[in-house]
């Protein structure tokens, strides 16, 4: 009798311990899901962020070329200066259609609201810096102010994730 108490007691604390072990599992398959999709929206974010000026500085070279050389004061006259800022005004348009080609992956659908709204600031920049580029001394300030809006919301969503702020618009400048 004491043999078949002393088998009932050890098979019900081996069941005891397989129930435990049993349920602590999900727990931690939870907990790994939820790791692998915030490092999942992390690795995305950075792609999708890095994405934004390659896709902007694939057009707008000849923007950037009048904006060196208003800041340097080396701007041509007549003619060449207008052809210059025609080359400007085009690559700004190019650089609206380029932000509205941008698609938002997936895995940022949460952030898809800042994200837009980032995008809007960005073409809004573009356009006033067309508009500026048909007066006879264009300026800027208020173009570089409404990008500016821009980075700091995709930086503020970057720093959501742990990752580092940056500049697109210096990014984008060169």
């Amino acid at each position: 009798m004491k043999k078949l108490w002393a088998i009932g007691l050890t098979a019900t604390f081996l069941l005891t311990a397989c129930a435990e072990e049993e349920s602590t599992e999900p727990k931690e398959t939870t907990s790994t899901e939820k790791s692998d999709d915030t490092s999942e929206v992390k690795k995305e974010m950075m792609k999708f962020y890095m994405s934004i000026p390659n896709t902007i500085n694939a057009v707008d070279a000849d923007l950037n070329t009048f904006e060196i050389n208003q800041a340097e004061e080396s701007l041509p006259e007549g003619e060449e200066l207008q052809a210059m800022k025609d080359a400007a005004i085009a690559s700004s348009n190019e650089a609206v259609k380029a932000v509205d080609s941008l698609e938002i992956p997936e895995t940022l659908k949460d952030q898809e609201e800042k994200i837009s709204s980032a995008f809007t600031a960005m073409r809004e920049s573009y356009d006033l810096k067309a508009e500026e580029l048909t007066k006879e001394t264009p300026s800027f300030e208020a173009a570089n102010e409404k990008f500016n809006e821009a980075d700091t919301q995709l930086n503020e969503l970057l720093e959501e994730q742990g990752l580092a702020a940056s500049s697109i618009y210096n990014e984008v400048s060169q």
